[in-house]
């Protein structure tokens, strides 16, 4: 049945104040503020009704931190939001969780920046609307709108991957929003666009003639899936080391061990303590379902921690000319157009 779209609700008025928003840098989940005459984020004043976000801001929301954005974005989300073609606010709480779980596996437990191949191969972007009680009738949505999906499809794909058991309720989310300094203008600018159909490249994946590239890291996939690693244990993980997976850092989550400079560390890292277990165990409880408990944090360490998995890759995944990797265990970055 064809399905008709009406006019969206209007936004709702934020929630975030100054004081809340202190409490998300105390956290460790926000930058800190340095700037009198550029602040790195401002609540929004109580006349905005809707977001008026100063030149140079964007809007963002407190669960997109809580689930693993940071200022400035890495590359790997200034990626998400050019494939995709949309802005910081059409993105789910759930896609920024799934996108910070797949940048931590890949730069953690494969020993690599975020594979956007592998991505393509692995997830799908998906159109939410909301249902209006009547059949066929649907509205469109101001924030949210976009859903990061594994792919199914005909074949075992599932297997291919760790297990993400995603909480399905953040009620009153798309109201804490507030303005988040655009720094560079690395993310897209805020635009009150609203997407009322799914493009066709949300879906798309691999070239055929590139799929057998991804050989050796499906199979290092498998072997963490073996394990026992899921998306409820690599969060702790992350939270141990005191980082934002979609924030640019100058060193990736398995470069963190000894012998790293002090310097490089204490610019990765978002507090000067981990948080406690039983916080750590909350944060875990906000993304992912499931009753996670404080004894399961740390119990699946990445590299090059104690206790961490070894993945040996020997096969070639891409050639030199490629852009990519040379191979999924080496040091080095994807490339994609746009994205310097």
């Amino acid at each position: 049945m064809p399905v008709r779209l009406v006019a969206a609700d209007d936004w709702r008025l934020s929630s975030m104040t100054e004081r809340r928003l202190l409490e998300l840098e105390r956290e460790g989940l926000l930058r800190r503020r340095t700037s009198l005459s550029s602040p790195e984020w401002i609540a929004p004043p109580a006349d905005h009704r809707e977001p008026q976000p100063p030149e140079g801001y964007v809007v963002s929301f407190a669960k997109f931190h809580r689930h693993g954005l940071g200022a400035p974005p890495s590359r790997f989300m200034r990626a998400l939001c050019l494939h995709y073609g949309v802005a910081l606010q059409h993105f789910s709480p759930n896609a920024i969780t799934v996108a910070a779980v797949f940048a931590a596996v890949c730069e953690g437990y494969l020993g690599m920046m975020p594979h956007w191949e592998l991505w393509l191969h692995l997830y799908r972007g998906e159109l939410f609307n909301t249902p209006t009680g009547t059949t066929g009738v649907r509205k469109p949505v101001r924030v949210g709108c976009l859903n990061l999906m594994q792919k199914t499809g005909k074949t075992d794909r599932p297997r291919e991957y760790i297990p993400v058991g995603l909480l399905t309720n953040h009620a009153g989310w798309d109201s804490q929003w507030f303005y988040l300094r655009n720094d560079d203008n690395l993310l897209p600018a805020y635009s009150s666009h609203l997407i009322t159909e799914r493009p066709a490249d949300w879906t798309y994946g691999v070239v055929q003639a590139h799929q057998s590239r991804l050989d050796p890291l499906l199979d290092a996939l498998k072997k963490l899936c073996l394990e026992g690693l899921t998306a409820a244990l690599v969060l702790p993980a992350v939270h141990h080391r005191r980082v934002l997976p979609l924030m640019s850092r100058p060193l990736r989550m398995d470069e963190m061990g000894p012998g790293v400079s002090s310097r490089d560390l204490e610019a990765c890292r978002m507090s000067n303590e981990a948080p406690a277990n039983d916080k750590v165990a909350a944060r875990v409880r906000a993304a992912i379902a499931g009753d996670f408990k404080p004894e399961h944090v740390n119990s699946f360490p990445m590299r090059p921690d104690a206790g961490s998995i070894d993945l040996v890759c020997s096969l070639l995944v891409h050639s030199s000319d490629s852009g990519f990797l040379s191979t999924p265990c080496s040091k080095s970055a994807f490339v994609l157009a746009g994205v310097d």
